[in-house]
């Protein structure tokens, strides 16, 4: 179980990081790829998440977040295709309170602290 917290804990904190990343991209400091952007199992959250057998992929917090985990990324990366298009508002917009990305993100961490602390329950 303590993998499952470290994880979610690790998780959390990277993809928190993203919005820094997705403003530098808006601002053109950082140019991101939406095709790479949007993959949900590159980050280390998603390899360790697809990597998960059995009893693991049961758990309904798993599931919950696997597509989360997902529609958290295809927000990513359609702001990174806003950015790409010429749409600087529209991938402000998203990243911003009741944004796309940001109802994501929010939907994402909600989700897995539930599973933390379901699972530090028991542990």
């Amino acid at each position: 179980m303590s993998n499952i917290l470290e994880q979610i804990d690790k998780a959390i904190g990277a993809h928190g990081a993203w919005k820094v990343k997705l403003k530098q991209n808006i601002d053109g400091t950082l140019t991101l790829i939406p095709a790479e952007v949007s993959v949900d199992n590159r980050c280390e959250f998603g390899k360790w998440l697809y990597s998960l057998t059995g009893a693991q992929t049961s758990d309904p917090h798993y599931k919950e977040v696997l597509a989360l985990h997902k529609a958290f990324h295809n927000a990513a990366g359609d702001v990174v295709m806003k950015v790409m298009k010429g749409d600087k508002a529209g991938a402000e917009a998203s990243i911003g309170l009741n944004g796309a990305y940001a109802s994501a993100s929010s939907k994402l961490t909600a989700k897995m602290m539930e599973w933390k602390r379901a699972s530090a329950k028991a542990a």
